[in-house]
């Protein structure tokens, strides 16, 4: 007697279980991966049909969010994402031409109205070839300061990123592979000589692709005279002085006598200003030489100022050029 009664609750208790076991979801499945232009197809998910009324969805969710319900008689996209069942009542969701967009969660649930189970619950990835949001940007950085390049690159499987560097000013075509990687490129201590073109290479399996950054560096304007200081005989015809400066963004050169403006407009058959602007040599430096024309007088000597201004017409930077009598021994 208590022989029988153990066994009968042994086989009620094991009866409960797999009743249990029966209607627990199943756990998620592992991730499914295609790449863009496939055939994917997701499941298997058993619809059992000795259930009345028994039926099978599939649920699109991403973002944390369902956004399409897929059933057997309503499809996605006329077609391009459907239910397929075979003989064996398997429904599998089959996904033709895959998109970037298609990637996501997909649930399927069977049963009736109102109890639902879940029976499959697939994370779908989907490879793409890596892309950047921009592909030429340019970036100014002050010189001595610290900087960052990005590179944001998207792609899966995720890029490798390399960094690479072209002159700006030679003629050399190629880039050098300066033995950085990641998707951002520290620069510390930034110098004018930083100012090239930089390129990163994103890749993975499925291709590459190229981002370029023109990095400019503005620093102060310093300015430089050849002679400090020039004798001259007050006979003397055609003298010049010159100034070179060197600075980013550049700067006007304007002369001065003293205080006093050189009134270049004003006395074109006295005073002549040519300035070079060949920047093939050095992109950073104007010279301006100023050229006395006529004969020297006496108001002519005395010192000249060569002044940098700035786009706002202020002084940022001068030097001095004494034009002293020479006299006769």
């Amino acid at each position: 007697m208590y022989y029988n009664n153990s066994l009968k609750l042994k086989l009620t208790l094991t009866t409960r279980i797999i009743l249990l076991l029966a209607v627990v979801p199943s756990t998620r499945n592992q991730p499914y991966e295609a790449r863009i232009g496939d055939t994917k197809t997701l499941g298997p998910c058993k619809n059992d049909k000795s259930i009345l009324n028994s039926f099978v969805i599939w649920e699109v969710h991403q973002t944390g969010k369902k956004i399409h319900t897929v059933t057997e008689k309503h499809w996605l996209d006329g077609g391009r994402v459907r239910i397929v069942t075979n003989t064996y009542e398997e429904s599998n969701l089959v996904i033709n031409t895959v998109r970037e967009t298609d990637a996501g969660r997909y649930i399927c649930k069977t049963g009736t109205t109102g109890n639902m189970n879940k029976q499959a619950d697939i994370e779908l990835i989907v490879q793409s070839a890596p892309k950047l949001p921009l592909t030429t940007k340019n970036q100014i950085i002050q010189e001595g300061e610290t900087d960052e390049l990005w590179c944001n690159a998207t792609g899966i499987p995720i890029p490798t990123i390399e960094w690479f560097r072209k002159s700006r000013v030679t003629n050399d075509s190629g880039y050098e592979n300066i033995g950085a990687s990641g998707n951002m490129l520290r620069i510390h201590n930034v110098t004018r000589y930083a100012r090239d073109i930089y390129k990163c290479n994103a890749s993975n399996d499925l291709g590459s692709a190229d981002g370029f950054i023109n990095v400019d560096v503005s620093f102060s304007a310093e300015l430089e005279v050849f002679e400090e200081e020039l004798k001259r005989f007050n006979t003397e015809i055609g003298i010049e002085m010159a100034c070179a400066v060197t600075a980013n963004p550049m700067v006007n050169i304007v002369w001065y006598q003293g205080d006093e403006e050189v009134p270049i407009k004003d006395k074109p058959w006295k005073y002549e200003v040519k300035t070079d602007d060949d920047m093939k040599k050095d992109y950073y430096t104007r010279l301006s030489i100023l050229k006395i024309l006529s004969t020297l007088d006496e108001a002519d000597f005395g010192t000249y100022n060569c002044k940098a201004h700035n786009d706002s017409g202020h002084v940022i930077a001068a030097k001095s050029i004494k034009l002293v009598r020479h006299h006769k021994e």
